[in-house]
Order: C-alpha cells, then structure tokens, then sequence
C-alpha cells in the first residue's frame, strides 16, 4: 500500500484527481489529506487532517512523508516554494542529493516510448555543478522507470560545437565530464531533431552516440525546458507528468490548469519510482 499526502487538498479539482485515482489503482493506494478548510469528502475517499493555518498545515504533510507515513508528497492549491521551503527543513531530512529538479516523463503520441524532460520547472540557468546535479537525478529516475543504460541527450540548437553558444560550450563540457561514465550514455551538444528523430538523423547523416533514439533530453536553462514542455503538449498532444527529484520521496507538482490527465500520469510515474527504489 502506497501512501500519498496531499498538502492543501480539499478541493473539488483534487477530490476529482482523488476519486479517479482510486478507480485506477484500487486497493494499491490511499491519500492523506491536510488543509484548512472544510473537508470535502463525503465517501471516504481520504482521510482528512484538519490544521489550523497554512504553515502547520504544509509543516505536518511533509512530516508525514519524513516519517515515512506517507510515501509521495502531493503539492495542492499551495505555492511551490513554500512547499520546498519545508521540504529542504533539516529537521525532515529529506534532501537526498545536492541538487534538487523537475523531471517530466512525456507520453508523446509519435514515440512509442518514454521520455524524460529536464529540467522544465526548478532551476533557471545552471552552471556545470548544477546540471550535472540535474543528469545524475534525471539518469537516477530513468533507472527507476526500467530505462537501462538511458541515452541523455544535452540540447543545443546544433549538434556541432560552438565556442559562441553557451549550451554548446557547457554541453561540450558536461559530455567529458561523463566520459567514464558506464551507466548512461550522456552526450551533447545535440539538436532536438537528432535526438529524437532517426528521419531527421538519415536526411542529415549525422552518426554519433544518440542517432534519434535519446530516452532523456537535458535543456540548458528553464526558458528553453518550460518552451519546448508547453509546446509537446500544446500542438504534440502529450500527456506529462512531473515530480521534484534529489529528494527522499517523489514530490507530485500539480496545479488548477492541469489536465486530470496530466495529474493521473504525474501520480503513476511518481508510484514508479517509489515501486523501483
């Protein structure tokens, strides 16, 4: 049995996410829910710690999951950063790497595969230590969702290496920075249509490590991750879902925007990693 604590929940967009995940999963799951408000389940979907403010309430749903009473953290109608704040508290002792990030799995109808996507939602230009930090819990998650030996793909708009573009340059110095590396194949710099298109890659004739068939795409800043997110769902149809990774537990972004969907796949790939620890 998976438990999941959801901070800010009672909420008809959260009792909808609740309620289909429990038609999904059945017996697999339960939710814990904390707020502040009246509760909204009336069929015992959730069981329901009311708080008294904000900070107790956002305090006592990361507690439950460092205490490991709950498994995935939820994020409801609370901001992030406040949410991360009390994450990255010593008391709680979650933080498990030296860096945190988002990590997107993407259902993209034209692959007939997973992709992951970092980072698209949490650090904005990352030097080398930081993006480095960003592929080891990227690479970390792959693993944990059944991709042996991932190929990493670090974008830049062209695959030929440019002193005069900086996602060239650090994509150059990251790839010999993994050179040893036997668990991932991590290279750039590499264009999205060389990544992930072996039509693009025949009609170029390029050759190189990753041919079309990269399993996870690294962007250089979140300006570039947050476009190229946007856009696979907006005009590819794809169904994403997100968590916080570098940490002890899953943590499950969602917002009012997000499709029931997007909020589904969020909480499987979550389970996921939680199942493949």
């Amino acid at each position: 049995m998976i438990t999941i604590a959801v901070a800010n929940g009672s909420r008809s967009e959260m009792l909808e996410f609740v309620t289909r995940a429990h038609e999904k999963y059945s017996n697999e799951i339960k939710f814990i829910v904390f707020d502040t408000k009246q509760n909204i389940d009336s069929n015992n979907l959730w069981t329901y710690i009311q708080c008294e403010t904000e900070k107790e309430m956002i305090h006592e749903a990361v507690k439950s999951v460092a205490s490991n009473q709950a498994q995935i953290l939820v994020k409801g109608i609370v901001s992030t950063h406040v949410l991360l704040k009390e994450v990255l508290r010593e008391e709680h002792d979650l933080k498990k790497q030296g860096v945190l990030s988002h990590a997107a799995l993407i259902n993209l109808p034209q692959l007939n595969r997973p992709l992951l996507l970092a980072d698209a939602g949490m650090n904005i230009e990352p030097s080398k230590e930081v993006l480095t930090g960003i592929i080891d819990n990227t690479v970390e998650v792959a693993f944990k969702i059944g991709l042996e030996n991932p190929k990493v793909a670090l974008l830049s708009a062209a695959e030929n290496y440019n002193p005069k573009m900086p996602s060239s340059v650090m994509a150059k110095e990251v790839t010999d920075y993994y050179s040893n590396n036997k668990t991932a194949i991590i290279h750039g710099p590499i264009s999205f249509d060389l990544a992930l298109s072996k039509e693009a890659v025949a009609h170029k004739g390029f050759s190189g490590p990753i041919e079309g068939d990269a399993d996870v795409i690294i962007v250089p800043n979140i300006d570039v991750g947050n476009a190229l997110y946007k856009a696979l769902v907006l005009f590819g149809g794809a169904i994403t879902g997100g968590t916080i990774v570098g940490t002890k537990v899953p943590i499950v972004l969602t917002s009012r925007s997000d499709a029931i969907e997007s909020k589904l796949y969020s909480l499987e790939f979550a389970i996921k990693q939680i199942k493949n620890k």
